[in-house]
């Protein structure tokens, strides 16, 4: 699996947030919607105790053997009741009351006698006249049920219909212009002769959504995303390393194999040859006669070893390096720059610090770039390897300067040195110090440091660590060195 490319970690994260923006909006909608009825119930419930108070008004009035006057009853009602606007009685055809006589009151008496229960009797959209069977009536006014304090908090529009157009309890919303979701919710009141039926309205506008959530989920998923993203690409960098690692096991497998393969083949003619000549002359060893033979099977052998021979150095030269395409002035600040860019992540996680000093800023060397930039790295890594067990400090310093005709490079460490036994052969071929090394590395440094005119050499330092030098003939030869020496 491809790791995540920018375009598609986007699409990704767009994707998830999408999904849980929607999960977030219907959560915050579901419990909007669940507020809204619980706060739609309390105010119905509210509106409805109001009016089931009426009826136990009229029915304690209608229970009493000597009233007293509307006149004198009301003012006693009236603080615990502000909806109450007007009382009044009507025994045996004559009225008695607060306020004057409304329209229609005997047909509303005998109406209410008939369904055996108080009935409303309209004066306009908010106040109404509740007529009792026993001829008890209450003049109220819609407004004052519930103050709009009292009602909750959640609520925007509510309204209640007693005549003809709905009467606004609640104007929270006015305008409906805004955008977002309507909830709507209509409940009569409990009582049953006022069942005047309650509407409760809510716009969840742009203000209300959950923007705190969403944002959060944004940054939530953009997280899981770069997380992702950042795993697979330690994934299938590590599949690379190993890939890589594979690759170059089998390469190197391959080509000791197809190399032994051609050793044998090529030395296996010469080799028996030999053997069939030694043995021939030794058999006539014991013939004085025969000894031209003998020198002529000797002869024949030592021709066969030098075609050995020569199929050996013939192999060699395969395998040696083939020299530099081409030699050009380089600029020592710039190539180490490149070197320390690749190489100083790794050896700060080693705890190792790689430093660089020109003590010659205008000289440059003439060599080829790709060939002194192997060398270097191979030499930075050698020191590497030599400061792994090595105590604080651990250093590498890589310095250039000008001497004479030549650029010297030199790479020195902190580390324990190199054995006094294996200076004299460190650049041999096959020979190395390390238990798993090869000894092809220092070999290779130096086959390339010849092929550009140059050389390479090893010494210790004091108390401690080695100093590898390259040397490489300098840009415009003596008359660039005088220039430089005299600056």
């Amino acid at each position: 699996m491809n790791p995540l490319s920018r375009p598609g970690a986007l699409l990704c994260w767009l994707v998830l947030f999408c999904l849980g923006a929607v999960w977030i909006g219907r959560q915050e909608y579901l419990d909007q919607h669940e507020r809204f009825l619980q706060n739609t119930s309390v105010a119905q419930r509210m509106l409805s105790q109001k009016t089931v108070q009426h009826e136990a008004v009229l029915a304690t009035l209608a229970a009493l053997s000597h009233p007293p006057s509307p006149e004198r009853l009301f003012p006693s009602l009236r603080p615990a009741m502000p909806q109450l606007l007007g009382l009044g009685h009507l025994p045996g055809g004559a009225w008695s009351g607060s306020v004057a006589e409304p329209p229609g009151l005997p047909a509303a008496i005998e109406r209410a006698r008939q369904l055996d229960r108080p009935v409303v009797l309209p004066v306009d959209d908010a106040r109404y006249w509740l007529v009792a069977p026993s001829g008890w009536s209450l003049l109220l006014d819609a407004r004052q049920l519930v103050p709009a304090a009292d009602f909750p908090p959640g609520l925007a529009n509510l309204t209640l219909s007693v005549g003809t157009t709905p009467l606004r309890l609640l104007d929270k919303q006015p305008g409906t212009a805004a955008p977002g979701w309507s909830l709507a919710l209509q409940k009569p009141l409990g009582a049953a002769s006022q069942p005047f039926p309650m509407r409760s309205e809510l716009r969840l506008t742009p203000g209300a959504w959950p923007w705190a959530a969403w944002l959060a989920w944004a940054l939530a998923s953009a997280l899981l995303v770069a997380g992702a993203a950042a795993w697979q690409r330690s994934l299938a960098q590590a599949r690379r390393q190993q890939e890589q690692l594979r690759l170059g096991a089998m390469a190197r497998l391959g080509t000791l194999g197809e190399m032994a393969a051609g050793i044998a083949h090529e030395l296996n003619q010469p080799l028996t040859a030999i053997l069939a000549q030694t043995r021939a002359a030794e058999r006539l060893l014991d013939d004085d006669d025969e000894r031209p033979a003998v020198r002529h099977a000797l002869l024949a052998s030592a021709e066969q070893a030098k075609r050995a021979a020569d199929i050996i150095n013939r192999m060699r030269a395969l395998a040696q390096p083939s020299p530099p395409a081409r030699r050009e002035a380089l600029d020592p600040d710039a190539l180490v720059a490149s070197l320390r860019f690749l190489r100083e992540p790794e050896l700060a996680r080693q705890g190792i610090r790689l430093g660089w000093h020109n003590a010659s800023p205008g000289a440059r060397p003439r060599g080829d770039r790709v060939a002194l930039e192997q060398i270097l790295h191979n030499l930075v890594q050698n020191a590497a390897d030599a400061l792994a067990g090595a105590a604080a400090p651990r250093q590498i310093s890589i310095e250039g300067r000008a001497d004479g005709a030549d650029y010297l490079f030199s790479v020195s460490d902190t580390g324990p040195g190199i054995p006094a036994e294996a200076l004299p052969r460190l650049f041999a071929p096959f020979y190395t110090t390390r238990p798993q090394g090869m000894g092809l590395g220092l070999a290779l440094c130096d086959t390339l440091a010849g092929s550009m005119d140059g050389r390479m050499s090893a010494r210790n330092l004091s108390p401690s660590g080695a100093c590898f030098t390259v040397s490489l003939p300098l840009s415009g030869g003596p008359q660039a060195a005088a220039e430089i020496s005299h600056a």
